[in-house]
């Protein structure tokens, strides 16, 4: 009988174990920190550009398999950025968002750059 039991705790957490395993997500070890640090170097603005770049475009990506995905043609996005909008544009948004919150600047370098990105360009009414 023991055995069974056994057996049986040793599946449940086996059965547990991915499904904790699986909400742990990566996040790059850049702070928001070092990224103003690069993105005020002339020697890695393009580092910075890439990094801001590829956060605008996987949020906004995100948003749209999502939105597609539940057909729900009302759900408005993060922060919403013009085309016209370039990379050295969106770099100058984020640092002056640095500037003006410093005091946040500890936090992962991604979390600061999509609450730059929602300050700076928003959706809807505040466009």
């Amino acid at each position: 009988m023991k055995i069974a039991r056994l057996l049986a705790l040793g599946c449940a957490m086996a059965v547990a174990l991915p499904v904790a395993q699986a909400s742990a997500q990566r996040v790059s070890r850049i702070d928001g920190n070092r990224l103003g640090s690069m993105c005020t170097k002339p020697a890695s603005t393009g580092l910075c550009d890439a990094y801001i770049s590829g956060i605008a475009d996987s949020v906004t990506l995100a948003h749209l398999f999502e939105r597609n995905a539940e057909k729900d043609s009302k759900d408005v996005p993060a922060f919403c950025i013009a085309t016209s909008v370039d990379t050295a544009d969106l770099r100058g948004k984020v640092v002056s968002w640095m500037k003006a919150h410093r005091d946040g600047l500890n936090r992962p370098a991604g979390e600061v750059v999509f609450t730059a990105l929602h300050d700076s360009y928003p959706c809807g009414d505040g466009k």
